[in-house]
């Protein structure tokens, strides 16, 4: 049987200035449109202007610069589909073509392709490019984190969806037509498999025995995937990524240094709020100016109530309380009462306006489309009373005035991350990274303090994040207590290895 005999490094080297995936912007569905040229009478095709946003399409550009066929009709296939992104498949048609020309660098003979198949999928290259994912599986220790074997290897997930990639590429090529699978021509052999799945029950429900639902279902998969050694599921808690110390003293730094005016101020104040105070995104673009003052108390952190009496949307409707640093809510009052946020909200009534205006016009245009009359349209006129400053609940304002989206907070920390990973390229998180790193951070300080377990710190941990229930809050628990773990396990071997030296 064939056999790939080289590591990932040697392949990275082989495939140097190689194929390569480009970005491209067009219209996932363009419409043509057809004119005669008045002057020769030729009929000349053209796209049609839309309104539609461009989508972002990657393409896999051979050493040659063309383009690489079938492979980017398939990727155009799935931006049709709806995919918002093409660049996982890509990059793993990218993984499988650099393949495919390093194979043929490195072993004479008759040189392969996609099409390189036989009656047994064993010898093809399919199966080939299969054993290289395998032999290039980075290792990892559970206990530990440290990497056992392939430092510079794949993931084992990644190594799973480029597979899932190729098949799924192959199936379209039978499908369109463009290169049929018969028994001659085999990537995989397809199974069928059966699947128990138990329905989720609440397991606090005396008679939850009684409820046991198992749900049979069919689904197929094919030899290749079975090769991979089955993936346990992550457990909650070690999805979690919070930033450690010094990256979110980098963090801080970095947007405590933006000049203390415009939109960065204020996208500062809420990024400050919400990784020292736990606020999900949604809570953070409605939080609430009723009740911002000017701290009298002397305390490091002030208790201050959010929930819907105030305007804040908390996930449930649930009232709780919250601490903010000293100094921040000494911030966040003087931004309340700056100049730039009532120049702000008094842009906000001319906005509204002008939407409403907008507004008026789209009902307008649907009346007179319904048969309607000018006269039997019935308006409404924008009332500036209702709109006043003083009456707008949340703090925050954007620069038309108006609430931040969730969108706007996600997007600038995009280009925060872009800054800091220029000098410290590890440093990549979230907006939800933002709040495990409030929590960890909290379990830390607080254990440390009072001289406690994480566990016994579950309930109070719970009411700061607002949670509904405990189990929720019991991932951070058990974040904190793995770490620890690990930290000991870590201490443990240095004296270990401190000990054999100090013997030599």
């Amino acid at each position: 049987m064939l056999k790939s005999t080289f590591s990932k490094k040697e392949f990275s080297l082989m495939k140097k200035d190689g194929f390569q995936v480009k970005r491209i912007r067009l219209l996932a569905e363009p419409d043509l449109s057809m004119s005669t040229n008045s002057e020769t009478g030729e009929v000349e095709l053209a796209i049609k202007k839309s309104n539609s946003e461009p989508s972002e399409l990657s393409i896999i550009v051979q050493p040659n610069g063309l383009p690489l066929e079938p492979h980017n009709q398939y990727l155009h296939y799935r931006l049709k589909e709806g995919a918002k992104s093409t660049s996982p498949e890509a990059n793993a048609l990218l993984s499988f073509q650099n393949f495919i020309s390093a194979y043929n660098k490195n072993h004479n003979g008759q040189p392969k392709s996609y099409q390189s198949l036989t009656s047994d999928p064993k010898e093809g290259i399919v199966w080939l490019y299969v054993d290289y994912l395998l032999d290039n599986i980075k290792q990892i220790c559970p206990a530990t984190g440290q990497v056992l074997k392939n430092p510079s290897g794949y993931s084992l997930s990644t190594a799973m969806t480029y597979t899932d990639v190729v098949i799924s590429f192959y199936k379209w090529l039978h499908r369109s037509g463009l290169f049929f699978i018969t028994r001659d021509r085999k990537p995989f052999a397809i199974e069928e498999v059966t699947v128990r799945k138990s329905e989720k029950i609440n397991q606090h429900d005396i008679l939850a025995h009684t409820k046991i639902r198992n749900k049979v279902i069919y689904v197929q998969t094919t030899d290749l995937k079975k090769r991979f050694p089955k993936v346990q599921s992550s457990q909650p808690h070690q999805l979690l990524k919070p930033m450690i110390e010094n990256h979110k003293d980098i963090f801080l730094d970095h947007i405590k240094s933006w000049p203390r005016r415009g939109q960065n101020k204020t996208y500062s104040l809420m990024y400050r709020l919400a990784v020292e105070t736990g606020l999900r995104v949604k809570e953070l673009v409605t939080f609430p100016a009723i009740g911002i003052h000017h701290p009298t108390s002397d305390a490091e952190s002030i208790p201050f109530r959010i929930g819907p009496l105030n305007g804040c949307r908390t996930k449930f409707d649930k009232q709780r309380n919250i601490s903010i640093p000293y100094e921040l809510l000494l911030e966040l009052n003087e931004y309340l009462h700056s100049e730039q946020r009532k120049k702000l909200l008094t842009k906000r009534v001319k906005n509204l306006k002008k939407q409403h205006e907008k507004d008026i016009r789209a009902r307008l245009k649907v009346h007179y489309i319904n048969g309607g009359t000018e006269d039997s349209f019935e308006t409404e006129r924008f009332e500036e009373s209702l709109h006043q400053s003083q009456d707008v609940q949340y703090l925050f304002v954007n620069a038309s005035g108006l609430p931040y989206s969730d969108k706007s907070l996600q997007k600038k920390l995009s280009t925060i991350r872009s800054h800091i990973q220029e000098t410290h390229p590890q440093w990549y998180y979230r907006m939800q990274d933002l709040r495990s790193t409030f929590a960890t951070h909290w379990l830390k300080r607080e254990a440390t303090r009072r001289q406690m377990v994480f566990d016994l710190l579950l309930s109070e941990l719970a009411d700061l994040m607002g949670h509904a229930d405990t189990s929720t809050t019991q991932k951070y628990i058990n974040y904190m207590n793995d770490r620890v773990a690990r930290l000991m396990y870590a201490s443990r071997k240095n004296k270990e290895a401190q000990r054999a030296l100090n013997k030599n």
